[in-house]
């Protein structure tokens, strides 16, 4: 009985040799093949729910892919904003700018005089450095559009290079804009400046602390 069982027992567990996985592959193929033949040579009316049902069939696994790659993109755009609000944290700018995330956006807030002296447009050494730091991550999101927006307070423009708050507010958002795209952490293509001037506050204008929340430069992220 032993001599019996060592006789047959490696045969039966053996793995099947490749050329006949090779065959059977060959041979469902080559099935297929002509079941697609046979279905033309039906009526019309039977090539037509064939075609249908297959088309079907492609749309239903097409449909399938696209939501598990929007269910990827989703996680990875939930990653990035971590990351983003750890990184602003780290730079020591835990008060001074922060990323708020919601399911069609990702709103990173720095307030200007982070970015900008007093009345001016023209980025400082630490700006650089946060835009740096936020441009490296962004770079990751290959399909996000992004609207870059310059916002102040009301208090009126007395002197310096623009006559109006929206005009500096137009400038500082181009002055983001063009440093990220210099730098090649997005594409041109995929990036706009919008300029809002007083026009949308977060604070309240009659308080110091009010006028500091709306002098602000936000980079959004969209999610759609």
């Amino acid at each position: 009985m032993k001599s019996f069982i060592k006789r047959y027992a490696s045969s039966r567990t053996q793995e099947n040799p490749l050329w006949l996985v090779v065959l059977s592959d060959i041979m469902t193929n080559l099935m297929l093949f002509f079941l697609i033949l046979y279905v033309f040579t039906l009526n019309p009316e039977v090539q037509a729910g064939f075609i249908e049902g297959f088309n079907h069939e492609v749309d239903a696994v097409e449909e399938k892919e696209k939501k598990a790659e929007d269910v990827i993109q989703k996680m990875l755009e939930t990653d990035i904003a971590d990351e983003l609000a750890r990184e602003l944290e780290k730079s020591g700018l835990k008060d001074l700018a922060e990323v708020q995330v919601t399911d069609t956006k990702i709103r990173i807030n720095i307030a200007a005089p982070i970015l900008f002296p007093s009345g001016g447009a023209r980025l400082s050494d630490r700006a650089r450095e946060t835009l740096d730091a936020v441009g490296r991550l962004m770079a990751e999101l290959k399909k996000n559009d992004v609207v870059i927006e310059g916002h102040t307070d009301n208090i009126p423009i007395k002197s310096g290079d623009y006559s109006t708050n929206w005009e500096l507010s137009a400038a500082r958002a181009s002055a983001v804009l063009d440093y990220i795209a210099a730098k090649s952490y997005l594409p041109e293509e995929r990036m706009v400046a919008a300029a809002y001037g007083e026009h949308r506050p977060v604070g309240d204008n009659s308080t110091r602390e009010g006028r500091a929340l709306n002098r602000r430069i936000e980079i959004v992220v969209k999610r759609e």
